[in-house]
């Protein structure tokens, strides 16, 4: 596994990051931030700090409790400023993720919606990313239960864990990621 810390600079001002840089929550509190250009001002994103550029990585995020969420990989190059769904994760040809929300699991990349046939809550999830081979997979990773790969043949650049704790959700989702 790869250990990667959440970058504050990058996380938009209604996240917290732990003091560990580790994990990251959701607030209703705008947070008095510099608007420095890495940080995103729309969606509710945060990206590592670490960037890789070869070999095989793997992480583990756990999502306990949450009831909306994303999280994935992206280039630094994702757009972080303004509303263009191509800032959220995903959606456009800079990141891959998996969303969970309303109870439905979806894999997303380039702003297309592969919905997933899973309907249990997972606790963790696993990302592995290999450069070799150009591949992303999501995992649920207390089974190693592959959920979705992506073949990105060449990746062009460095990648980024990236994670969107998502909003409060009607209460139900103040979990950290």
């Amino acid at each position: 596994s790869s250990e990667v810390h959440l970058d504050p600079q990058t996380a938009h001002p209604k996240l917290i990051i732990s003091p560990k840089s580790d994990s990251v929550s959701y607030t209703d509190t705008w947070q008095k931030l510099p608007d420095l250009p890495g940080r995103f001002d729309t969606t509710l994103n945060v990206i590592s700090l670490q960037g890789f550029r070869f070999g095989h990585h793997y992480w583990e995020i756990d999502v306990t409790g949450k009831t909306y969420w994303e999280l994935g990989v992206t280039y630094p190059s994702i757009p972080r400023k303004g509303t263009s769904e191509d800032c959220w994760l995903g959606r456009g040809a800079e990141s891959w993720c998996v969303e969970f929300f309303d109870g439905e699991y979806t894999a997303w990349h380039g702003g297309l919606p592969h919905q997933l046939p899973f309907s249990k809550r997972f606790s963790q999830i696993g990302v592995f990313c290999s450069f070799p081979a150009g591949l992303v997979t999501f995992l649920e990773a207390e089974k190693m239960m592959p959920l979705f790969s992506f073949c990105a043949g060449t990746f062009l650049d460095c990648l980024h864990l990236a994670l969107c704790p998502g909003h409060d959700h009607n209460g139900t989702n103040s979990s950290p990621i």
